[in-house]
């Protein structure tokens, strides 16, 4: 009778997490973490993680292609659970309840033309140059309160390269996991090269939930999940397929 009654706890339990809804998560493209491939299906590192974290833990994700700026909104307003390649700020951390550790990092870095790459030799040497960005993202201070620069936002990071060729802008801040692998893709060879000046800080990458909805159970699922993942170096293995290494 024990037993029975134990096997049919066990059961209502696989139902009810069977019966769970998906978790909506936003994102955009930021190669190599998240890309689409000529079916349109979303791929990348960050797919693999959200893949590999519903496998350990049950959990379904519904994921959302969306601006990045759009992505934070339904965020704050509650209409997305989660997002992943967060980077954390005192803003966003009114409104996103981060898991306790990063699963990846990576490090801000400027990018100019090949043949002007001593011209930023400094912090000091980005006065008078325009300079692009992606519209929400989070680089390092001062640079990201620094009103004083000359700073022109877009959507991506594909956008500010392309401008970069055209004599658009003169330097170009990106993330160096992302933009490092974007100019291996035809057309950059030779053509865009990293500043001289390298500022000494990380972008630490986050999975960041909604603080509207109440999601505790799956947070504990997720951040187990993410853990064993990185006791185990399953992101670190699994990022070498991209060419990101850390």
């Amino acid at each position: 009778m024990r037993w029975s009654l134990l096997l049919i706890t066990l059961l209502c339990q696989l139902v009810v997490a069977d019966e769970r809804a998906p978790l909506r998560v936003m994102t955009d493209l930021w190669p190599p973490f998240r890309m689409e491939d000529a079916q349109g299906n979303l791929t990348g590192l960050d797919i693999d993680v959200l893949d590999e974290i519903g496998r350990r833990s049950g959990l379904r994700f519904d994921i959302q292609r969306a601006p990045w700026a759009r992505g934070l909104a339904d965020l704050q307003q509650g209409r997305a659970d989660l997002m992943i390649g967060l980077a954390k700020t005192p803003e966003r951390e009114q409104y996103i309840e981060y898991l306790s550790s990063p699963y990846y990092a990576c490090a801000p870095r400027f990018y100019t033309a090949a043949g002007a790459a001593q011209q930023v030799r400094s912090y000091a040497d980005l006065q008078g140059k325009v300079i692009g960005y992606v519209n929400e993202s989070v680089y390092f201070q001062p640079f990201d309160a620094d009103h004083s620069l000359d700073k022109r936002g877009v959507n991506n990071e594909q956008q500010l390269l392309q401008m970069l060729l055209r004599g658009r802008l003169g330097v170009v801040i990106g993330t160096d996991c992302q933009v490092d692998f974007e100019l291996l893709q035809p057309g950059y060879a030779g053509a865009i090269a990293k500043a001289r000046y390298q500022p000494e800080a990380r972008t630490e990458l986050f999975i960041g939930f909604s603080k509207v909805r109440a999601q505790l159970q799956e947070q504990t699922l997720i951040n187990t999940a993410l853990r064993q993942m990185l006791a185990e170096g399953w992101i670190k293995r699994q990022a070498k397929r991209y060419q990101v290494q850390r």
